[in-house]
């Protein structure tokens, strides 16, 4: 296994995980039955603010992972991986293992960074996929 999808593995077992918190909320608010039939009329999913945050930082990991994952599989398809390639796939796990719960607990500032810092890990591969074309 390549450590591109090693960490690609990484960041989806995270996404997959980020479900937890707030659909414990959401079972502890309206029951278990409750949440596998359609939402009632006026019912508000997150009432709690912390709930709601939860849910945009999963709904961003699964934006992200939109721009991730193709780029981590091109990387191995086009066997352009490297050390580059490996510790920018190592950074955009990180950033997103920290920019979740910087988004629950409202840390703009340290949020803001690690989304950046996850997007510029994808570019950075990216970068390193396209390079070849160039020369």
């Amino acid at each position: 296994m390549t450590p591109e999808i090693f960490w690609l593995v990484l960041v989806v077992v995270l996404t997959a995980l980020q479900v937890i918190p707030y659909a414990v909320y959401r079972i502890g608010k309206i029951g278990l039955v409750q949440v596998f039939l359609n939402p009632l009329p006026g019912d508000a999913p997150f009432d709690a603010a912390w709930a709601h945050r939860a849910y945009r930082a999963h709904m961003n990991s699964l934006e992200n992972l939109t721009l991730f994952v193709p780029i981590a599989v091109a990387v191995v398809i086009t066997d352009s991986g490297n050390a580059v390639t490996a510790l920018w796939a190592q950074v955009f796990f990180w950033a997103r293992l920290l920019h979740w719960p910087m988004t629950i607990t409202k840390a703009p500032f340290l949020r803001t960074i690690s989304y950046f810092v996850g997007l510029y890990a994808t570019l950075a591969m990216a970068w390193q996929v396209m390079t070849p074309a160039f020369n």
